[in-house]
């Protein structure tokens, strides 16, 4: 399989498993007499990881993408180039903001939010939803670094430094 058809199938992953944590009903035995605690974390995993896809995609637009032209039509399709792992020609390297500490925010953002979403749900079948799209973006990001190395010379020294999906501990 080439790198566009896996690119592909990883981009459908990530929507489908990201529509079935948000539209796939709630377990009603939820997590018995602990279903407020599981319920207000989720939450707050969920509005933290909209917040962190909020400012990753900010920074983004702000710093690497290209001011887009055209129709609403047009912009909107541009836009949509996000979320192919392959950074587009024009695309410069973000490494401020809260890229600074990791080099995949918009994921970082996605995970919390659908482990938030499994937490606050129920725990089957949200959790598998969750686990298996953080599989997908584990699998999407390391196709992304690939592409991105080639592209940014100065790419290996960023990766050193920052974490893929969470900021690197010091020793």
């Amino acid at each position: 399989m080439n790198t566009t058809q896996q690119a592909r199938l990883l981009v459908i992953g990530q929507f489908a498993f990201l529509a079935l944590l948000l539209f796939w009903p709630s377990d009603p035995a939820g997590w018995g007499f602990l279903d407020f605690l599981f319920e207000l974390v989720g939450v707050i995993l969920v509005f933290g990881g909209l917040a962190l896809v909020y400012l990753a995609l900010r920074s983004l637009f702000t710093f690497s993408l290209p001011k887009f032209s055209g129709t609403p039509k047009d912009k909107f399709l541009q836009s949509l180039k996000v979320v192919w792992p392959k950074p587009v020609d024009s695309a410069k390297l973000v490494t401020s903001g809260v890229f600074k500490r990791t080099r995949h925010p918009i994921y970082s953002g996605l995970l919390l939010l659908g482990y938030g979403v499994a937490i606050g749900s129920g725990p089957i079948p949200h959790l598998f939803f969750a686990i298996a799209l953080h599989e997908i973006l584990r699998n999407k990001a390391v196709l992304e670094e690939k592409f991105l190395t080639e592209k940014f010379p100065e790419y290996p020294e960023y990766v050193s430094r920052t974490g893929r999906f969470f900021p690197k501990v010091e020793d």
